[in-house]
C-alpha cells in the first residue's frame, strides 16, 4: 500500500504540510501508480511555477489589439471608453478577490491551528493552500492587466493630444465614429458577398449617408485595392483603416444634415446634461 499520508502523534498541521503544496500529493491508496506519482512530485512544481506567467485571461497583445477594438473599430474615443470599461471590470474583480482571499486566509489559519490533524484535515489544508496560491496568482494577473490598460490609456491620450476629456468630448466624436463604423461594415459586406446587406445600409442612412453613394465609394476602393494587389503591392490593414478615416471625414456633414432634417437643429446633443470633469488641482 502506498501510504504517503501517515499522521503521527503530536504532529502539528504545519509539520505535516511540509509536503509540496504545488502537487496534489500525497494520495494514500494501493492503486496509486508509483512511477506516475514520482514523476508528478518531481516535475509538477516547476510547471506550476511556469504557469503563473499566464495568470490572466488575455495577453497584452490581445488586450490592446483585440479587446479595445472589438465592436468599435479603431475609433480613438471609443477605445478610451473601452479602456475605462475594462478597468472598471478589473477593479470589481479585484474587490471580489480581496474578499475571497481574506476568507481563504481564515480557513488556512484555522486549519493550521489543529493539533494531531486527521488525513482529511491535512488534505483540506493542502487544497486551501493550492487554491490560495491560485487566487494570488490571478490577483497578480489582474493587476498586470490594469497596468497595461493604464499604459494604453496614456498612449491614446498622448496620440490624441488630450490631457483631459469628458462626456462632451466623447459625444463630439460619436457621429464620426458611427459613420466610420458603418463604412467598415459595408466594406466587409462587399469583400465577403459582393453586395451590401440591410445592416450597414440602415446604419448609414440613420447617420444621413446615402447608401448607394457609400456603396460606390467602397466598391471603388475594393476594385482599386484588387488592382494594386494583382500588381504585387503588399498592403497592410492600415491602408483600409486610412480609407475608413477618409470616409468618416468626407461624410461627417451627413449626420448634421440628418439631425437638422429630423429635429430642426444640427447638433442634438445637450451639454447641459453631460458630466463635466473638473481638472485636478
Amino acid at each position: 500500500m502506498l501510504n504517503l499520508f501517515v499522521v503521527k502523534e503530536k504532529q502539528s498541521m504545519n509539520d505535516l504540510v511540509k509536503i509540496d503544496t504545488e502537487t496534489f500529493l500525497p494520495l494514500a491508496g494501493s492503486k496509486a501508480n508509483k512511477a506516475a506519482v514520482a514523476k508528478v512530485a518531481d516535475k509538477l512544481p516547476a510547471l506550476t511555477q511556469q504557469s503563473k506567467i499566464f495568470a490572466r485571461s488575455n495577453s497584452q497583445s490581445m488586450i490592446t489589439m483585440m479587446t479595445l477594438t472589438m465592436m468599435n473599430g479603431q475609433s480613438p474615443m471609443r477605445m478610451l471608453r473601452q479602456v475605462l470599461a475594462e478597468t472598471n471590470k478589473k477593479k470589481s474583480a479585484l474587490a471580489h478577490a480581496q474578499v475571497v482571499h481574506a476568507e481563504m486566509l481564515e480557513k488556512v489559519s484555522d486549519l493550521q491551528l489543529i493539533e494531531n490533524p486527521t488525513p482529511v484535515e491535512v488534505a483540506k489544508l493542502r487544497k486551501e493552500l493550492i487554491q490560495l496560491d491560485d487566487v494570488e496568482a490571478n490577483v497578480n494577473g489582474c493587476f498586470k492587466d490594469v497596468a497595461i490598460l493604464i499604459d494604453t490609456y496614456e498612449h491614446l491620450e498622448k496620440k490624441l493630444g488630450m490631457e483631459s476629456w469628458d462626456e462632451a468630448t466623447f459625444e463630439a466624436e460619436e457621429k464620426r465614429h458611427h459613420i466610420r463604423r458603418a463604412f467598415e461594415l459595408l466594406y466587409r459586406n462587399i469583400i465577403q458577398m459582393g453586395r451590401a446587406t440591410e445592416t450597414p445600409i440602415e446604419y448609414l442612412m440613420q447617420y444621413g449617408v446615402h447608401a448607394q453613394q457609400a456603396t460606390a465609394e467602397v466598391q471603388g476602393y475594393v476594385n482599386y485595392t484588387n488592382e494594386r494587389i494583382s500588381k504585387g503591392e503588399m498592403l497592410s490593414a492600415s491602408d483600409c483603416e486610412n480609407f475608413l478615416d477618409q470616409m468618416a471625414d468626407k461624410y461627417l456633414h451627413c449626420a448634421d444634415e440628418a439631425t437638422e432634417r429630423m429635429f430642426g437643429i444640427k447638433e442634438i446633443s445637450n451639454t447641459d446634461y453631460m458630466l463635466r470633469l473638473e481638472a485636478a488641482e
